[in-house]
């Protein structure tokens, strides 16, 4: 299968499960990563803050796309929010914040990108996701949410025997 028809299928999993499809591949991604890592209470906090990482960067990217696309067109004001939206925050400036999530977050990415304004609006999105499949699911882990997600309802899409034969 082509990258293309898998990414139609998650997409279509993903609508069917009601998991945001960006929050679908963070989990794939956070499980790949740990892979060879034997799962338990210690390595799901990990597991749990490196999937909301992946999934914060993507809506990022999202986030970033809008900014440059608003810097192209739009009035004065809107160039200029967007050109706010691009502006990396300072290593001063976070070390400061009382955003924890935000200084969390600039510790797992360990200046690997520049952590941009819309990076705290990106965090609050994930997190306002996570938190409502957490919900819908009854559990306080995303990582063992995405973990019974892949065992019992992503084989059709993905063989994922692998991730979880060790």
């Amino acid at each position: 299968m082509d990258e293309q028809a898998f990414l139609q299928r998650l997409s279509e999993k993903a609508d069917k499960l009601h998991i945001n499809p960006f929050l679908l591949l963070s989990g794939l991604e956070g499980l790949y990563t740990f892979r060879e890592v034997p799962l338990n209470a210690l390595n799901m906090d990990y597991l749990d803050s490196l999937v909301l990482s992946l999934f914060a960067l993507r809506i990022g990217d999202q986030f970033h796309a809008l900014a440059e696309a608003g810097l192209q067109g739009g009035t004065e004001a809107a160039q200029a929010a967007a050109r706010r939206e691009l502006e990396p925050i300072s290593g001063e400036e976070l070390e400061t914040t009382s955003n924890e999530y935000l200084r969390s977050f600039a510790g797992i990415l360990q200046g690997s990108t520049p952590l941009r304004r819309y990076h705290e609006k990106a965090l609050e999105a994930a997190a306002l996701e996570v938190s409502a499949v957490q919900q819908r699911y009854g559990s306080p882990s995303i990582g063992s949410i995405l973990i019974h997600v892949c065992k019992t309802e992503l084989g059709d899409v993905l063989p994922l025997g692998s991730l979880f034969s060790a």
